[in-house]
């Protein structure tokens, strides 16, 4: 694996994060979180920092992740796989807890669910075209 490819894999799953959360929350449930907007920070508010550290920190560890454990398979088919897993270890616990301590409405809570697995699968097809069959670093084998 070329650093040129992770830096690139990194910096696009960065972007593409950014862009599908904007558009999923601010654009897409808008509507959806206004009868909840008060357990929310107003927009003048929001500490947007914040949020690129957090996609940041997603990114960088979505793609090293994905670098240790890709396997010489079909990367399309690793990517499916790989988005599904990040949905279940990021969006679910995220927004099942969220929604188990705010009064949060079950239908926003549904469409949250479903977008954030199109988005995950989204990022983890992207992840796996972009980065390629090489492994970043050697994973040990079974005996």
């Amino acid at each position: 694996m070329s650093k040129v490819r992770l830096v690139v894999t990194i910096v696009v799953t960065f972007v593409l994060a950014n862009f599908t959360g904007f558009f999923i929350h601010g654009i897409w449930l808008k509507q959806d979180y206004l009868p909840v907007a008060s357990l929310y920070r107003p927009d003048d508010q929001i500490k947007m920092p914040f949020i690129v550290l957090g996609y940041l920190s997603f990114a960088l560890a979505a793609v090293l992740i994905y670098g240790w454990g890709v396997e010489n398979k079909p990367a399309i088919g690793q990517g499916l796989r790989y988005g599904v897993l990040l949905f279940l270890i990021l969006a679910v616990p995220s927004f099942f807890i969220a929604y188990a301590v705010q009064p949060i409405p079950a239908v926003l809570l549904s469409k949250q669910i479903l977008a954030e697995l199109a988005n995950k699968v989204l990022i983890g097809v992207v992840i796996a075209l972009l980065y390629g069959k090489g492994r970043m670093g050697s994973v040990p084998s079974a005996p």
